[in-house]
């Protein structure tokens, strides 16, 4: 395992499950390959609390990546593969809070066949934020999202009934109640297939959908779209950390700055989505049919930001943790956008 994370005490909780979660990824390819083979973990700054409890139960956080070295494809389904991340694009002149709100929800309100949006479900959101030209970046109005593909989750998610369901296969930890499912040979190839095209799919959507609320009168370029979520190769799934070495945005937390950051080419080794959620309490318990986080019981379903886990944002100085997470993660800053209002689960937002 390498990491690269703050060691802070929920950290340090989660990675004792994280070597557990690499000893069985490597229990299986051996299995599978008939000889002795390895995975490996990158833990992020960011390493924390993942959403989605099923993906919990099967040893996956955020704030990682997870790779494994096999002769026979395989795909742990627990991670709950989708593709997820963030696009920001530069307008053309300023825009009114009123008339920008009024853009995005007449999309948002507007059936489409092609997509069915969810920038306001879970942690996603739409942003208008604005530079002040701190870092290089050029002053003015810009349009930040942060979504998944929506329209694909019932094709990968191991929920019952997912045309990959009776393939499913369990491989059990002889020393704990933990567990690793997963799908081999056509079945892992077909999923790959999918989730592989979903990337170029996730950055379409979200240039559709921002060139319709800001149209011709108000767009200018795309700064960058880039994945956070995914599979960059058939061996490898990133849950909250980019693979790709180019610039990306760290986020932070509602109505708080969000960075633009140019990583040093030479130590990529991936790099952080955000802060990541952290605990009160760091403790988790793996049982046979459940995980308990902090004394409470999950056995499906998603946690609760900001009661059943903290946006590490939350309880720091942003702008000092922003460097913590450069120190391990080296790399330039070269925006720093400042949130005028957002729509996201919670609403929509005014940021002073």
């Amino acid at each position: 395992m390498r990491n690269f994370t703050l060691n802070d005490p929920t950290q340090q909780e989660l990675l004792t499950h994280l070597q557990v979660t690499e000893k069985l990824l490597a229990k299986v390819a051996t299995k599978l390959s008939g000889c002795e083979k390895t995975a490996s973990i990158t833990a992020m700054p960011d390493l924390g609390i993942a959403h989605n409890v099923t993906r919990m139960r099967g040893g996956f956080f955020t704030g990682a990546c997870y790779s494994w070295d096999s002769d026979v494809p395989f795909i742990p389904v627990d991670t709950t593969v989708n593709v997820c991340g963030t696009a920001v694009f530069r307008l053309s002149k300023e825009i009114s809070t009123d008339d920008f709100l009024s853009r995005v929800n007449h999309i948002l309100e507007k059936k489409d066949s092609r997509y069915t949006w969810n920038y306001t479900n879970g942690n996603h959101f739409i942003s208008l934020v604005k530079s002040n030209g701190e870092y290089g970046l050029e002053t003015g109005y810009y349009m930040v999202v942060h979504v998944s593909a929506n329209e694909y989750k019932k094709d990968l998610y191991p929920n019952s009934g997912v045309w990959y369901e009776k393939d499913i296969k369990i491989e059990y930890d002889d020393n704990s109640a933990r567990y690793l499912r997963y799908i081999t040979g056509d079945s892992a190839i077909r999923f790959y297939n999918i989730a592989k095209n979903l990337i170029h799919f996730n950055i379409e959507r979200n240039r559709y959908f921002i060139e319709s609320v800001l149209g011709s009168e108000f767009l200018e370029k795309e700064i960058v779209s880039i994945q956070h979520y995914g599979m960059p190769n058939d061996h490898t799934v990133c849950i909250g950390a980019h693979w790709e070495p180019t610039m990306y945005t760290l986020l932070t937390a509602p109505g708080k700055p969000i960075y633009l950051v140019k990583p040093d080419a030479s130590a990529f080794v991936g790099s952080p989505h955000g802060f990541g959620l952290s605990l009160a309490n760091p403790k988790v318990t793996f049982n046979s049919n459940s995980i308990t986080i902090d004394e409470k019981v999950f056995e499906s379903g998603s946690i609760e930001i900001g009661t059943d886990a903290i946006n590490r944002c939350c309880s720091t100085e942003v702008d000092k943790h922003v460097s913590q997470v450069l120190n391990i993660f080296p790399g330039n800053i070269i925006g720093k956008l400042y949130q005028i209002a957002s729509v996201s689960k919670d609403g929509t937002k005014i940021w002073k």
